[in-house]
């Protein structure tokens, strides 16, 4: 037991203007014109573009050994900078903060594996999605055995299952999406709380996305994970309100990205075991998270 809070305690923690000399020749027209040209396309290089990302959450976004933002989601964001021939700024913000900062001005566009929803869309404009993930269930090992659950069980039937007790964390899919079927969910307010219950028999099921692989890894011998659940998430990149420029260009470098030799084929080798290893499933790797399921 003491080795899996361990796990769980490791699981939650890893979680302008241009300046220029002034000439004493005189000017005309023409190299007036010419000096504006020069300026416009020396700004559009040289421009920095802010993103914000919640830099909390290995391997999509966090601080490596040496201070600097690294991560899946980091390289995506170099990438669309380099599309828009710009240089990157990565703003490390909480997420509960990334749209008031996208609203104030404080970062130009967000790319922090945020799904599109009613609310925040009447905030901010979303792009296509860029990744995806899954919804997911860690369940208690006895409980499964009792009820026969295996991923060939219907959600529908999953959900139905007499005296289930689901535990799920505050503000998540953990919660609302059990109770979209009808199920009462006890809230806590963090997750290794929730994944202590299940492994110990206090709870019965917890809800979440791709992370539940890697619960269940914690502690193989208490849990099983079901994948029955047909739900899957979609990540877009966030722009602010009317900025239709914005949004237009994110989504011509998303369609590039999944392109023949595209971002993703080229990031592929690097992130391939990344994720299998997050995952904890060697058969696992990027596509796991990019790509919609078939």
């Amino acid at each position: 037991m003491k080795k899996f809070n361990k796990l769980v305690l490791s699981l939650v923690l890893c979680t302008g203007g241009i300046a220029g000399c002034s000439s004493e020749t005189a000017s005309s027209p023409e190299t007036d014109t010419l000096k504006t040209q020069a300026s416009v396309t020396t700004q559009e290089v040289t421009d920095t573009l802010k993103v914000g990302v919640d830099l909390k959450f290995p391997p999509f976004s966090y601080i490596d050994e040496n201070g600097d933002p690294a991560g899946f989601e980091v390289d995506v964001a170099n990438a669309f900078g380099e599309f828009m021939g710009k240089e990157v700024e990565i703003v490390n913000t909480d997420f509960s903060l990334l749209i008031p900062a996208l609203e104030t001005g404080d970062v130009d566009i967000l790319i922090a594996d945020m799904a599109k929803t009613d609310e925040r869309s009447q905030k901010v404009d979303f792009s296509v999605p860029y990744r995806y993930s899954y919804t997911l269930a860690l369940v208690n090992k006895d409980f499964a055995n009792l009820h026969n659950i295996t991923d060939e069980m219907p959600e529908d039937k999953f959900f139905a299952l007499d005296d289930t007790n689901f535990v799920g964390l505050s503000g998540t899919k953990g919660v609302y999406y059990p109770q979209s079927k009808g199920v009462d969910v006890t809230e806590v307010t963090e997750i290794g709380t929730g994944l202590i219950e299940v492994s110990q028999g206090f709870a019965d099921v917890l809800i979440a996305s791709n992370e539940v692989h890697s619960f269940h890894a914690a502690d193989p011998e208490n849990t099983i994970v079901y994948g029955g659940i047909k739900a899957q998430d979609a990540s877009n990149f966030a722009v602010r309100k009317g900025d239709s420029e914005m949004l237009d260009k994110a989504n011509e470098f998303i369609a590039s990205m999944y392109e023949d030799g595209g971002l993703y084929d080229q990031m592929a080798e690097e992130y391939d075991p990344i994720i299998a290893e997050f995952l904890h499933n060697d058969d696992l790797g990027l596509s796991y998270i990019v790509n919609p399921t078939n």
